[in-house]
């Protein structure tokens, strides 16, 4: 393996605690339209909720009154209603068992009413980074680890493809999708 993949692999498992062994070919095809851009965003991936390990979970939990504040759903002071009960076994994660955030009023319950992050927001208030709260798997997104490949997520709930839902044939990869503007 190159030493570019080496160090991407190793950032993804050791920063983002995802285990990667590979990348999916998905990921060099051309698969969205010419002017699809993440900077079109308009957060209809957080409204299924996300996945958290198990680790992400209790780091969010261990500053739930900083991420309360930054809240607004109206489950914002009751954090045992944050996660799902159901633990889920998952090799994809270095931890190896996740939660799922629940989904309150049509959204994640870290999704706020202005369309911003919960958690994005409390990190970079509380902790100095806006990512020091955010789970990997929304860190990485559009981009996702699967059966320990770095793939192409599906947004086939959002059907935008100005942002990163993709096409059959399109003029752009993934990687010219996320990079900044």
């Amino acid at each position: 393996m190159p030493s570019t993949l080496s160090r991407l692999f190793a950032v993804i498992r050791d920063h983002l605690g995802l285990n990667v062994t590979a990348i999916d070919p998905r990921v060099t095809r051309r698969l969205y339209v010419k002017d699809a851009s993440v900077r079109h965003c308009n957060g209809a991936c957080c409204r299924g909720g996300a996945t958290a390990s198990l680790d992400e979970r209790d780091r969010i939990l261990a500053h739930a009154g900083q991420v309360g504040d930054a809240m607004t759903s109206r489950v914002r002071r009751s954090p045992t209603r944050w996660f799902g009960e159901r633990i889920k076994r998952d090799e994809d994660f270095t931890a190896g068992r996740t939660a799922s955030t629940r989904v309150v009023d049509g959204a994640c319950v870290f999704y706020r009413t202005d369309g911003l992050c919960a958690l994005q927001v409390a990190g970079e208030k509380g902790q100095g980074s806006p990512f020091a709260l955010k789970p990997a798997v929304c860190l990485l997104w559009p981009l996702c680890v699967q059966d320990r490949k770095l793939d192409v997520g599906y947004a086939w709930f959002t059907r935008r493809r100005e942002c990163c839902a993709p096409v059959r044939k399109g003029d752009r990869t993934i990687l010219e999708v996320i990079v900044p503007d």
